[in-house]
């Protein structure tokens, strides 16, 4: 049996590329501005402390993200007929699926509980 590649693959790969570099690229634009933007009174708005929960988020985010990254399989896997075996990438892909997983829960969890909270 051999596999063919679909017509367009290679097109779709380099923009794919170019849609994480581009995501990358905004999200780190966006870190420098808001923290160039950032003064000494916006870390306290009405009582809520802004800013350490900004901090405490993105600290989260990047353990669940190294968490779900050490708990990830390194097992090959069977792709297009051969047997794929790079390590950092199997564990690479857990991971986003893990945290994506991990972060809709969140989402549900936060709608829910804002929900029903008096």
């Amino acid at each position: 049996m051999s596999l063919v590649s679909p017509f367009f693959a290679d097109l779709m790969l380099w923009l794919m590329y170019f849609a994480v570099i581009a995501a990358i690229a905004v999200t780190i634009a966006s870190v420098v501005k808001t923290l160039r933007m950032r003064t000494k009174d916006d870390e306290v708005v009405n009582g809520v402390p802004q800013a350490r929960i900004a901090w405490t988020t993105a600290f989260c985010f990047v353990v669940c993200l190294a968490v779900t990254w050490l708990l990830g399989s390194s097992r090959p896997l069977l792709t297009n007929g051969q047997l794929f075996t790079s390590t950092f990438w199997l564990k690479t892909t857990d991971m986003f699926i893990y945290t994506s997983i991990i972060l809709i829960i969140g989402c549900f969890a936060g709608v829910i509980v804002s929900r029903f909270r008096s």
